[in-house]
């Protein structure tokens, strides 16, 4: 079973839990040499590969079902691959795990300002919930 990273909305048990149907235990985690951005018009970001050391940081998920990561792979919709990347948790030890990409063909819906992970969990996450269309598929 996969390690999943999430590095948005998915960061917030809030979100997680109304798409996962297992409970799983989770770290801290950094991704390294992406960055992370907002969407443009949404409250989600995208993490787009980028050369740079600070990294993104995130949740990392243990050994989520595969029931689940079909899920995931649902509310992540059209925009995002899913793509095996190496992130590090506590004092830097490397794990392999499933991080959502934006695909190249979707990097113009891509803003060039930072997502904001304060702003969502006080602002934005009742108006993400409302209206994430992610949210309507028939599991």
């Amino acid at each position: 079973m996969p390690h999943v990273f999430t590095y948005g909305s998915l960061m917030f048990e809030t979100v997680w839990n109304l798409v996962v149907q297992g409970e799983y235990e989770k770290s801290d985690a950094t991704l390294a040499n992406y960055i992370r951005r907002a969407v443009i018009n949404q409250e989600y970001p995208a993490v787009l590969p980028q050369i740079d050391p600070a990294g993104v940081d995130g949740i990392l998920y243990f050994n989520v079902t595969d029931n689940d990561v079909l899920r995931l792979d649902e509310f992540e919709g059209q925009f995002y691959t899913r793509k095996q990347e190496q992130v590090m948790v506590e004092k830097n030890t490397p794990l392999s795990a499933e991080v959502y990409v934006i695909k190249d063909r979707y990097r113009h819906i891509v803003s060039k300002n930072a997502w904001d992970p304060v702003h969502f969990e006080t602002t934005g996450i009742n108006r993400f919930i409302q209206n994430y269309t992610g949210f309507h598929q028939a599991w």
